[in-house]
This record gives C-alpha cells, structure tokens and sequence, in this order.
C-alpha cells in the first residue's frame, strides 16, 4: 500500500505543479525555485534559454517520477481480456455466405445481415468503426468462422491482457492476470503471466478486426 500511496501523491504533486507552469509561465524564477524546494524536489532544473510551458511540464515529471526504491516482483492485472482475430473482412462474410447488399449503418449489431450492411456502409466510406454484437450465440458463430479461418491472426487483446503482456516483459516481474482466459488466448501469453484456474474458460472471448484494402468491393 506504501508504493500505491507514493505513486498516488506523486501523480497529484505533477499535476498541481503542472497547472502551476501552465497556467503562469511567466511566474519568476525565485518564485519558481521557491516552489521547486518547498516540495522538497532538490535543486530546481535550470535548463539554458527561455522554457515554453510545455518544458516546464515536461521538467516537472521528469523531477517526480522516479524508480521507486523497492522494486515489484508481483503485480495483479484485470478485468478485460480477450483475443484478437485480424483478417479480411470482405473473405469473412463470404465465409459467411453473405452475399453484398446496400450499406447501412447499425449502432448495434443483432444478426450476421448486420454485420454485413455496417461493413459495406464503412467500407464504401473508407472509414474505421467499431460495434458491438447484442447475440451472443450468433457472435460466437462468426467469431469461430473468423479464428478458423485460413491466414487469420491471433494476437493478445484486451487492456488487462495487454498491460500484463507489457509488464511480463520483466523477467523478474511475476504477473497475475484475473479475466475470461480461454485456450487460444492462454497460449499467446507470455509464460511470466499467471492465470489463476478461477479465470480459465474452455471458450476464448474473441475481438474481430476486419480489414479491407483501399477501394476493395464485395464481388455479386
């Protein structure tokens, strides 16, 4: 707890000396030295030439975040992990056996015909969007079509997931990671990320990136 409350006033310490730069960058150096000591910074940086804001900000970072004297050897993540399946979208719904229709917009998606007008409609637009699927038994459908299919690929999603991939980067770093783990996702962690059995599923929880190419079209 000592090391969360030390990060925590630290992160708010930069932020009020931050806004302090910010908002007067015209304050005095005495004033700004004064400042620097009183919280007890050390010698107050004094950089060659006039400073813009941003600098002062960046300088006030600099001075307050530091290693911290205990290193960590565990760290727990959670909640949000899946994987992610990156193919062609436009080979996906004809896996599907979708044939190419009028694009329309769905802020949500209830059914494969869903599916298939939202990505036309972005598509057509040259646009990115993202949406989410209300059926889960369909989803789970296409989802497997997608993960299954020749020349998809698998990558650690999820921020949960992806913060404990970062941190196990560390050899000396053991990470725990509490979310919905299935086998696929299991496989693509890093072996330093532990699972606790209480989080292992027999189905992954997948994210689709479908990707199309500059001015591909759906053949009829």
């Amino acid at each position: 707890m000592a090391l969360w409350r030390g990060s925590a006033y630290a992160g708010f310490l930069a932020l009020a000396v931050g806004c302090v730069f910010l908002l007067e960058p015209e304050l005095p150096g005495s004033a700004l030295r004064s400042l620097w000591s009183s919280l007890c910074l050390g010698p107050s940086p004094a950089p060659p030439g006039p400073v813009s804001p941003e600098g002062r900000l960046a300088a006030a970072w600099d001075a307050l975040i530091v290693r911290p004297v205990r290193r960590w050897r565990r760290v727990a993540v959670g909640v949000n992990a899946c994987v992610d399946v990156v193919l062609s979208g436009v080979k996906l719904l004809q896996a599907l056996g979708l044939s190419p229709g009028n694009g329309k917009d769905h802020s949500v998606l209830h059914s494969r015909n869903d599916l298939e007008e939202t990505f036309i409609h972005f598509m057509g637009k040259g646009a990115a969007a993202e949406r989410f699927f209300s059926d889960k038994e369909t989803f789970h459908d296409i989802a497997q079509v997608a993960s299954e299919f020749p020349g998809a690929q698998h990558y650690v999603g999820g921020n949960a997931a992806l913060i404990g991939q970062k941190f196990a980067a560390n050899s000396d770093l053991k990470v725990l990671l509490c979310g919905p783990v299935g086998p696929k996702l299991h496989e693509l962690l890093d072996d330093n990320v532990f699972v606790p059995p209480e989080s292992l599923q027999e189905v992954d929880e997948f994210h689709l990136i479908l990707e199309y190419q500059a001015g591909k079209e759906m053949s009829k």
